[in-house]
């Protein structure tokens, strides 16, 4: 006789437990709600955005003064998408750098664009910001950054 023989049959504690029926708090609505801003939802054009900031940082021909304004909206909206990415993740609470370069990248998108020369730095200043957050969100958070381009430029906005 084997000691298994031996042993009473015990059922194991968990396999008695009955589990209870689990009732998310909230109502219908809010979880229709949800749902329907996850299907609406997009995701951060990252492609679009290393193309524009090529453009504007880095290409001899920059955007004409008609571009600008249109340019200028696009890296303010993107800024404000990448701002709440660096702060509202708790599991990656924001660095310092990275406050300051949410905070910074706000106060030169209120300032107003105008005419001329000005305009230009301008949105280049906001561009190099821009840039700078999109690094600091991809190294503290892994955020995907590779663009769909056959480039040969291997910078770090390019990596992870």
């Amino acid at each position: 006789m084997t000691v298994a023989e031996a042993a009473p049959p015990t059922a194991h504690p968990l396999s008695l437990h009955t589990p209870e029926k689990h009732l998310p708090r909230g109502t219908r609505e809010f979880y229709e709600d949800v749902v329907s801003r996850l299907r609406a939802w997009e995701p951060l054009p990252v492609g679009e955005i290393t193309v524009t900031l090529d453009r504007v940082l880095e290409s001899l021909d920059p955007p004409s003064d008609r571009e600008l304004v249109y340019v200028h909206w696009q890296l303010r909206s993107w800024h404000r998408r990448l701002s709440a990415i660096a702060l509202a993740d708790r599991r990656f609470p924001p660095t310092a750098e990275a406050r300051w370069l949410v905070e910074n990248g706000k106060m030169i998108g209120e300032a107003p664009i105008g005419d001329g020369t000005g305009a230009l730095g301008t949105v280049r200043l906001l561009a190099s910001t821009l840039l700078s957050l999109l690094d600091e969100v991809a190294r503290t958070q892994g955020l995907r950054v590779d663009d769909d381009s056959d480039a040969e430029d291997t910078r770090a906005r390019r990596s992870p």
